[in-house]
Parts: C-alpha cells; structure tokens; sequence
C-alpha cells in the first residue's frame, strides 16, 4: 500500500521574503489580475448599466475569479449607481430580502416584522425618482432556491412609468444558464439579456497572472521567485483556473520555504504537486529534437527601443520573461503616462518570442491594430505608448498556425490603418470611449 505525502503545514510566517500572502484566497483588489477577458467583463458589467437590457449573466467555472469582478465592480460605479451584492446560498425568500435590504443599507434585525418586498419596492421607487440606477448583483444564483429565484424575478419587474428601475447582474457556474431558461424565469428574460463567459486563463496569462500576485505580495522579481521554466507544468497541473494556481502556488512556496531555498525548485513545485495529489494531472515530459535545441541556443532577438528626444535603445531578450511597463520592477522600461505600471510581457515559448498585452489601460499596436499577442516576427514594429519598438531576430520561427488574438483589433472609431495596410481581414472592435486610447496608464 503505497503512503500519501502529508501536506506540508503552512507556515504562519510569510516565506521568501513576502509581505503578504501572494495566492491568499481573498478579495482584494490589489490582486486583481487584469487579463483581456476579465477586462471585457468589467466591459459588460458596466455597459448593462446603461443599456435597455435589464438582466446580465456572467458564467464562469468555479475558483475563475467572479468574486474579485464582482469587488472590482462596486468600487468603480459612481454615484448615480446605487448597488447591493448577494453571495450568500442558502437563504429563505425572506432572508434574500432581508440580505438585499441590507446591503443597500437598511438597517434591520432578523426579527423585524417589516413587508420586505413592499419595502423594496418603495426604495426602488425612490430612488428612481432621484434619476439613480439601481443594481442588484447575485453571485452563484443557480444553488438558490426556486423561490428565491422567485422573488428575484418579482424586483426584476419592477416599473416606474412604465420603465424598469432595476439592474440585475447574476455570476455563476454555468448551470445558471440552464437556471435563466427555465419556464418560470422567461418574465425576468422579456427585458432582453446579455451574456458573457469567463474562461480559464492560458499557460502565457497564468504565467503573467503568477508574476502579478507576487509583485502585489511585494516580491522584487517574481521571475526569480517562480521561474518561467515551471510555468508550464502549473498551467497543466491547474487547468489555468486562477483559484487552483493559487492552490499549487501556496504550497510550492512552502515547500521552497521549509527547503531553506530562496525561489521555488522544480523539486518544491513536484512535492507541492504530490501533497495535492495531482500527480495524475502531470503530462509527460516532451522529447525534444537536438535540431530543436540547436536552434534554441541560436535564437536570441533583440529590441530596437525609440523615443522622441531620446537616444535610441537596443535590448538584447535573453532571458525567458522580460516584463515591458513603466514601473522600476520593469525589464525594459518606458517611462511614460502613457504607458501602464506592467503593460505588457515577452515570452519565450517554443522557441518563439510571444508579445502579450497584460490588459494594459493604451495597448500594444501593430500597425495602429491593437494586438492582446503576437508571436514577434522579424522587422515587426510595434507601438507602446510613445515609444517605437523594433523585433529583431532572423532566425525566428514562425508561427505554426494562425493566432486569432492576432486578428481582434480594439481601435477608436474612425481609426485608421495605415497607408497601404489591407484592413479586410481584421475584426475591428469599437472600444470605450472615442478618446479611451490616449488616457493615462494606470
């Protein structure tokens, strides 16, 4: 009978030289991974504020991130936005009202005898006579009761003037889908829908991700604290879902910890693995051609960096992750307003150069398109902030197919390509405001 390893105890002190707990499972903002899909569900969050539909759905697989959206939300609506959130499952219809009442700041004991709907509905009224949009968000609605559901449908429908006064947002797994389209929710639907499904992040944005919580955690160098190299075998281990990296995440540093080494081994992320039993989860390591590794050894590209009134700048890509931003940690950095704190990040990868905007607040622009990645070829000029960067590497292998982030262009209205730039294959995408690529970076 073969032993499971124990897991390793977690230490109360933070490991590595932390000031907080990088993969901590909280709502914080200041972990909030901006990925492009996370950034178009703020997006759609925010849009059905100001649109005629009335119900949004957000589905996503569990431990996705809906929790720290949803925060991220509430702290960015202004005051003509009054909104209340419901995470709690396992409530009466009563205490669903009661839960709602409260968290739009009613102050009400279990035992008040109050009619809670009547209130609600006084309150909705109100506040639509101060010209106020009130939301309601519901996080994970599919493990309510139906009569529950009941009632959510009964403030849905709410009028004032013949005009619905309340916003309602749902997040959850996606059996909510089947939950929305059942018979007893098509009243809640007849004001139209929107919907919007959260994946799981890919190995390149897992990576990105892991580097963001331990710069938030106050690491110097997330790349030395997690190597690239390891990036691969947590994505597979993980499934890109953000609440199993955080799993794998915290115990890899303990291990590395209680080895007494200062960055997570191969070694402490393998026992990290067999303490949470995912061993099964481990492909098989790919054999790799010695033409490959010829070839590995003879790429290196470089960087051409230009600024106006500035010397131009060549930097050489010889390491697996260099992060491009306007912050010290940076690798290469552009120091501009224009350009966010981690804007975005060069990626080794099947020895190729991958270009990935890190959901920067200006972009990164091929050709006046917006890029999310790019596996860099030779001779691309790419546009970050002010300043002009040129890839160069002969010896850089080409893409083995077609990338569709390649052909998704977020642009200005009225954009336009530029001279001799066929612009029929692209799908170009009118995001925020007419002026919403030359704001500050954040």
């Amino acid at each position: 009978m073969t032993t499971q390893p124990q897991p390793t105890a977690l230490s109360t002190e933070l490991p590595l030289g932390l000031s907080s707990a990088p993969f901590a499972d909280c709502v914080d903002d200041a972990f909030f991974f901006p990925s492009d899909q996370h950034l178009r569900a703020l997006e759609f969050m925010g849009q059905l504020l100001w649109t005629r539909a009335r119900l949004g759905v957000v589905t996503a697989s569990h431990g996705c991130g809906k929790s720290l959206l949803i925060s991220r939300l509430l702290h960015s609506l202004d005051e003509r936005i009054v909104a209340a959130a419901v995470s709690k499952e396992s409530l009466s219809p009563r205490d669903f009202l009661l839960e709602v009442l409260r968290q739009y700041g009613f102050a009400l004991e279990d035992s008040d005898k109050t009619d809670r709907r009547r209130l609600l509905e006084r309150f909705l009224h109100h506040q639509a006579s101060m010209s106020r949009v009130c939301l309601l968000v519901v996080e994970n609605p599919q493990e309510m009761h139906p009569s529950v559901l009941e009632e959510l449908r009964y403030l849905a429908a709410v009028e004032v003037e013949g005009r619905r006064v309340l916003k309602v947002l749902l997040l959850g797994q996606p059996a909510l889908n089947r939950v929305i389209e059942s018979p007893k929710m098509i009243e809640l639907l007849a004001g139209g829908i929107n919907r919007f499904t959260l994946g799981a992040l890919t190995e390149d944005q897992a990576a990105a991700y892991i580097a963001h919580r331990l710069r938030a955690a106050g690491a110097a160098n997330p790349d030395v604290l997690m190597p690239h190299t390891l990036m691969s075998r947590i994505h597979a281990c993980t499934g890109g879902i953000p609440r199993q990296i955080n799993r794998l995440g915290a115990r890899a540093l303990a291990c590395a910890a209680e080895d007494g080494a200062d960055s997570v081994t191969p070694e402490a992320l393998n026992r990290a693995i067999a303490e949470l039993g995912w061993q099964s989860r481990v492909p098989a390591a790919p054999v790799e051609s010695n033409r490959h590794k010829g070839e590995a050894a003879q790429i290196c590209g470089k960087l051409i960096l230009s600024m106006q009134g500035a010397p131009d700048r060549e930097l050489i890509l010889d390491h697996d992750r260099m992060l491009v931003g306007r912050g010290e940690e940076a690798d290469i950095r552009i120091d501009s307003v224009f350009v966010s704190r981690y804007h975005a990040l060069i990626v080794r990868h099947d020895h190729q150069d991958l270009l990935l905007d890190l959901g920067s607040t200006n972009g990164v622009l091929l050709s006046s398109r917006r890029i999310l990645r790019r596996v860099l070829k030779d001779g691309d000029v790419i546009q970050i902030g002010p300043a002009r960067v040129i890839y160069l590497n002969p010896l850089a292998l080409p893409a083995a197919q077609p990338d569709p982030a390649e052909t998704i262009c977020f642009a200005r209205p009225g954009f336009p390509p530029m001279p001799g730039e066929d612009d029929t294959n692209g799908t170009v995408i009118a995001f925020g405001q007419p002026d919403g690529l030359i704001s500050g970076g954040r």
